[in-house]
């Protein structure tokens, strides 16, 4: 895979690297720095105050979380005010739609904004779009979050093995696993779906149908009761292997302590290793 830029770099080079730690003010806050280092930092969700399982941080704790964003992927920053970020998505989608009426981009532009509330209400501390190219010269395109969620408390080592076995019936085209990630063992679920969008969205009086290609890796915390999951889908069905690859070089990335700044040698074979494991087990 390489990105949109003029130059090509190795998936797991160069990347943008955030953290969910300490070092901002609040817990949407970006941290400023340069615009040639492109590094951008998140702070994750506090623990709950009350009810907070035992073997989780002090209330008011961030949790720690970094993750690096390969070359082509766009993050959308959640710390601008929505307003700001409303007529900079109208923008961007009357360059790409260029049919299309200001009605229907700005309805399209608040559902973006309804769906973001939710998202960071779940959880959510990422949520980006990628545009790449194959080697063939071809685009893979779609949308990435990392979400923070509560698990049970327990061996964080197990944690991979319950998240398969909570599944209800796996539907048809729904594949399953474990991967070692560099972070720990990760259950991963690589399915398609089909899902309504609706007409409103969009400033349309139709729904449509919309088919997807998702790939989740949920891999626990080691010492507090969370999760961190991994979603990535797209719309392109015909680029399997290179969603795949995608997928694995940014789950690759995640890590609970922080990176070195560049990738070391040993942590791009790692990222090698996890997509030689991803290959044999999901073909």
């Amino acid at each position: 895979m390489r990105d949109l830029t003029e130059q090509h770099r190795p998936a797991g080079q160069n990347a943008t690297q955030q953290q969910s730690g300490p070092e901002t003010q609040d817990n949407r806050q970006t941290q400023d720095t340069p615009p040639a280092q492109n590094e951008q930092r998140e702070q994750a969700p506090a623990a709950p105050e009350q009810d907070a399982p035992q073997d989780s941080e002090p209330p008011g704790d961030p949790i720690p979380l970094w993750y690096r964003i390969p070359d082509g992927f766009h993050p959308v920053d959640f710390a601008r005010l929505p307003e700001e970020r409303l007529e900079e998505v109208v923008a961007d989608l009357g360059g790409v739609y260029t049919g299309a009426t200001r009605e229907q981009l700005v309805a399209a532009a608040l559902s973006f904004e309804v769906t973001l509330a939710r998202l960071a209400d779940e959880g959510v501390v990422h949520f980006s779009s990628f545009l790449l190219r194959t080697e063939g010269d071809e685009l893979v395109s779609g949308v990435c979050q990392i979400a923070v969620v509560e698990r049970p408390p327990g061996d964080p080592h197990m944690y991979p093995l319950s998240v398969l076995r909570d599944e209800d019936a796996l539907e048809t085209g729904t594949h399953q696993g474990i991967v070692e990630l560099p972070a720990g063992l990760a259950a991963v679920t690589v399915s398609g779906h089909e899902v309504t969008v609706p007409g409103a969205a969009f400033g349309v009086a139709e729904d449509s149908v919309s088919r997807l290609r998702t790939v989740t890796f949920q891999l626990a915390f080691p010492h507090v009761a969370e999760a961190v999951s991994v979603s990535l889908a797209t719309e392109d069905l015909t680029h399997d292997d290179e969603f795949l690859e995608l997928a694995t070089v940014f789950a690759a990335g995640i890590s609970f302590t922080p990176p070195p700044e560049p990738p070391t040698e040993e942590e791009l074979r790692a990222a090698e290793r996890v997509h030689a494991d991803m290959q044999a087990t999901f073909g």
